[in-house]
């Protein structure tokens, strides 16, 4: 009904704003984590919105992202979450941070949400392994089934999280690094992990 709205802030709180649009004052709720990716009072800017129709309410909820107002959405769709439980998570993982959770299947990433215990943790890792979007999913890329949980695991063994390493593991697989052998596969992400910290120290030097 309303997909986004233009206007100036005229006030800004912990969990939500007033966006003035011509002239009317409209409240719209938003995740914690955007609160500081705002512009101060008295500047424009645009926000995605979700319009909620309750029983004896209109609730608004803004985003500074189509990608928000996209996982917001998504996330209504799980059994048991509501907006607010869906605007904490939004406040706690960017999109792309909470794709790769669910993709990894990292529970203990979720584990860390406000609000989210460990049987909502799991239904957003069931419920959404399959919904996620085609740059997240990687398992399905490769020829043997569960080889990719079998290398997070033994990474995670060696210190690494779930949500640090997956990012390689779609990487490689996108450029056709990654094979069919666990254990090959596992030195392949340690090398790039290694070059890609290499490098970054390398540019710091500079």
């Amino acid at each position: 009904m309303i997909d986004y709205l233009r206007g100036t802030i005229a006030e800004i709180s912990l969990d939500s704003i007033i966006l003035e649009v011509n002239g009317v004052g409209y409240e719209l709720a938003i995740p914690e984590r955007s609160i500081a990716g705002l512009p101060p009072v008295g500047q424009e800017i645009r926000l995605f919105t979700y319009f909620q129709v309750l029983e004896n309410e209109f609730k608004l909820y803004g985003f500074l992202s189509r990608d928000e107002q996209r996982l917001f959405k998504t996330l209504l769709g799980v059994s048991g979450i509501g907006a607010r439980g869906a605007l904490n998570i939004l406040g706690a993982l960017e999109p792309q941070q909470f794709y790769t959770a669910v993709a990894s299947q990292d529970e203990k990433l979720l584990l860390k949400i406000p609000g989210v215990g460990k049987k909502m943790a799991q239904r957003l890792l069931f419920e959404l392994r399959d919904k996620l979007p085609a740059a997240a999913a990687i398992a399905d890329n490769t020829s043997e089934p569960g080889m990719i949980e079998q290398v997070l695991e033994a990474l995670e063994v060696l210190g690494f999280s779930r949500n640090e390493v997956y990012p390689v593991l779609r990487e490689l697989t996108e450029s056709g690094q990654l094979g069919d052998q666990v254990e090959e596969n596992i030195k392949r992400v340690l090398r790039h992990t290694a070059e890609k910290s290499r490098r970054g120290g390398d540019s710091l030097g500079r």
